[in-house]
């Protein structure tokens, strides 16, 4: 062991110097006359303790330690990292040996050499999956969710042991599978612990890229779809499809659209195949004689109809194929159009008069059809080309038989059923002679209406006076209704807004079809007047009063025509367009398992400019419950993470948003997807080229199996630099006993002064 002494003085030597001579100087002027009627033993004694304490605070302001070194012979050690994800189960291995089966058996096979390095130095055995973890023994279970290989390298840079780090050896199948904030790049961690550490990191890949032995597998892979695009156009979807073990069979590729008809908030639809027309290609055949091969496909689908669509590419599964997790890839689309056409059929009346008002918004056009009922002859009447697909985004129906829909022997409910079926929106308002009584219980749009309807029909001109309500009402919103885009008519108080309109002299009676619509409006009395809900593609209300022109009548024309510009809106699936003062996005639309979610939200003003004082509330409804999450405030809005997102599937974000304390705008929705796929599983592939670039990156090689004895003996002949030399400083300066030295010199200074009476 070699030791010196080693200073490092507070301030600069000449500095001390002189603060000795102060020091020393002041003790050998003023101290002596203090005693010189002592004896001359005492007087020395006395005068050396209070020297020695001055060289002791001088020899502290140097700062002296004492600096030694040591040499460990078993200073240095070899990792071992060990992949324990689940694809080290894929039985691709020599005689059906899994991967994991291999490693191990490796393991036996070097354990002679690895004895022998163990006299030198230390061995350390690490396994990784989603994140590390020594181990002493290595057992045959592979458990891990999935693989992180970057993450692993990282976690050894930064948990270095006390030991010189030696080599590292990764043992693997070589893909990186991770996802969210696991998902560290191997090659830059390789990269980064070569620059740091100066250590090379050996790989030996388990495993082949060809998975022909994982069985028969169909994986549709890097969907691409536009997320918004406008109707009418052909949009194009392109993916690849990887078959394994299909040669010779025929496999169908197709697209999807969900159907949500009777779906609330949060439940997932039914998947429909997309029709065949003239301009779509919704569906291929694909055929292989290769036992494994990877094929791209382009499919197209017409967006018909605006709205948000949620759509699938899905290779259908084939008979004895195990997993088909992988066999579909979904995404949502929304589609957007520039106007909104509306056709309004009903009698004359007055209701019709001030609801053709809306026509003065450059948004919305609005259609005319008069009901050829008794007498009347006004034109236009119904015609079977306004049912004609596509003509129209809305269709209102007033108080209006279902007879009248009778056209040469053509029921054009029939086609107005299809066309609600399509994506077109339906409302029936308030009247005499619709709904029940009119004939619509036995119509086929009745399980359309989100109210119950019964099979009488009653003589032509007839009416039921149980439907009716002939009593002065209000139209007052439900709890749910106060925040629905719907019925918001005062951003400020939307309650007090609704009950300073007039009252109306009555409404027809309706009952909700049953608990999956939404009451969004009733009496004070509480009898429903508005009930909406979705049906499939489709929105559809039931609104119960046909006097909304007494609002007009009574000065309040702005809310008379918001309210019925913001139910056309909803009703085309429009309520989510650019020009909604609360608003919510979320992009991209579709994360693996696992990831981050990033949530954008804001408000704007009537004139579309950012409002920087909102405040929101956010909810997240998955396939396992909603939990709210806390936003942050942003300057011109705010943001947020969702990050509870290993289950697979549907989730929608529900904003709400206040701006000094009142309510900003209805509440804003989105939806994005989990894809329901497994990253571990959906493509076991070993990849011995990630391998072979660590290797290379780090300065080492990539070793086969069999060769990895061979490689130890060939380490341990060649020698490891096992000694590590470690410096260590004990300070002389920063102690207790200097303390303690001071103190009792001082003492026993103060001690002899007090015994002869100068103290």
């Amino acid at each position: 062991m070699d030791w010196h002494l080693v200073l490092s003085p507070v301030w600069s030597w000449p500095l001390i110097a002189f603060a000795a001579v102060l020091l020393y100087g002041l003790v050998l002027v003023t101290y002596p006359p203090r005693i010189q009627a002592l004896p001359t033993g005492r007087r020395r004694l006395m005068l050396g303790l209070r020297l020695l304490s001055a060289t002791l605070l001088i020899v502290a302001t140097g700062r002296p330690a004492i600096e030694y070194s040591e040499i460990n012979e078993r200073g240095a050690e070899i990792v071992f990292l060990l992949d324990q994800s689940r694809s080290m189960n894929t039985p691709d291995g020599p005689g059906g040996l899994t991967r994991r089966q291999q490693l191990l058996k490796t393991f036996d096979e070097i354990q002679k050499p690895l004895e022998a390095l163990r006299e030198n130095v230390d061995i350390r055995l690490i396994e990784y999956a989603e994140t590390s973890l020594a181990v002493d023994k290595l057992e045959p279970p592979a458990e891990g969710r999935f693989t992180a290989i970057g993450l692993a390298i990282d976690e050894l840079k930064k948990n270095a042991s006390s030991k010189r780090l030696a080599n590292v050896f990764l043992l693997g199948d070589g893909a990186q599978r991770a996802t969210g904030e696991a998902d560290i790049d191997p090659r830059t961690a390789a990269r980064q612990f070569a620059t740091q550490k100066s250590v090379p990191i050996h790989t030996v890949c388990y495993g082949t890229s060809e998975i022909s032995t994982a069985g028969m597998d169909l994986a549709v892979e890097d969907l691409l779809v536009a997320s918004s695009t406008f109707e009418r156009k052909i949009e194009t979807v392109k993916a690849k499809v990887r078959m394994v073990g299909t040669p010779g069979q025929k496999v169908r590729v197709r697209l999807l659209i969900e159907d949500r008809t009777g779906k609330t908030l949060g439940q997932p639809g039914e998947w429909k195949e997309l029709p065949l027309t003239p301009d779509s290609k919704p569906f291929v055949d694909l055929e292989t004689n290769e036992n494994a091969t990877v094929m791209p496909v382009s499919l197209s689908f017409v967006a018909a109809l605006p709205g948000e669509y949620k759509l699938a590419l899905e290779a259908r599964p084939l008979a004895g194929e195990v997993k088909t997790t992988n066999n579909r890839q979904e995404s949502l689309i929304s589609v957007s159009k520039g106007g909104l056409r509306v056709a309004y059929i009903d009698i004359p009346r007055v209701e019709q008069k001030f609801i053709t008002r809306i026509n003065e918004s450059a948004r919305i056009q609005l259609d005319n059809f008069y009901a050829p009922v008794g007498n009347i002859t006004k034109t236009p009447k119904i015609e079977p080309e306004m049912f004609d697909a596509g003509r129209y985004d809305v269709y209102l129906i007033g108080d209006v038989p279902a007879s009248a829909f009778q056209r040469d022997g053509i029921n054009l409910l029939d086609r107005l059923y299809d066309r609600v079926m399509e994506g077109a929106g339906l409302c029936m308002l308030g009247g005499q002679y619709n709904y029940s009584t009119g004939g619509y219980g036995t119509s086929r749009i009745a399980p359309l209406l989100p109210v119950k309807l019964n099979g009488a029909v009653l003589p032509a001109g007839q009416s039921d006076p149980s439907r009716q309500i002939r009593q002065k009402l209000q139209i007052l919103p439900t709890a749910d209704g106060n925040s629905h885009f719907l019925m918001l008519i005062d951003t400020n108080n939307n309650d007090q807004a609704w009950r300073s309109l007039p009252p109306l002299s009555g409404a027809t009676r309706v009952e909700p079809r049953d608990g999956t619509v939404d009451i969004l409006a009733e009496s004070a009395e509480g009898a429903p007047l508005l009930i909406a809900t979705d049906v499939g593609r489709s929105r559809v209300a039931a609104l119960a009063i046909d006097e909304t022109w007494l609002w007009h009548l009574h000065g309040r024309a702005d809310v008379h025509q918001r309210f019925w510009q913001q139910m056309l809106l909803w009703l085309a699936h429009k309520d989510q367009d650019g020009d909604q003062p609360v608003w919510v996005r979320v992009e991209p639309r579709k994360f693996a398992p696992g990831g981050k979610v990033p949530i954008e939200m804001g408000i704007r003003d009537p004139q579309g400019q950012p409002v920087d004082n909102g405040e929101y509330t956010v909810e997240v409804i998955g396939p396992k419950g909603s939990s709210k999450i806390t936003p942050q405030r942003q300057r011109t809005g705010a943001t947020a993470e969702f990050l509870t997102t290993t289950d697979p599937g549907d989730y929608w974000v529900r904003v709400s948003a206040t701006s000094n304390g009142q309510p900003a705008g209805p509440t804003a929705i989105t939806r994005f997807i989990i894809e329901a796929r497994d990253p571990e599983l959906d493509n076991p592939a070993a990849d011995p080229d990630l391998m072979n670039e660590i290797a290379t990156l780090t300065g080492a090689a990539s070793i086969p199996p069999e060769k990895l004895g061979e490689f130890l003996e060939t380490l341990l002949k060649s020698g490891i630099s096992t000694e590590l030399m470690t410096n260590h400083i004990v300070n002389l300066w920063d102690n207790w006993w200097l303390l303690g030295l001071f103190v009792t010199v001082m003492t026993v200074e103060w001690w002899l002064r007090k015994r002869n009476g100068l103290v």
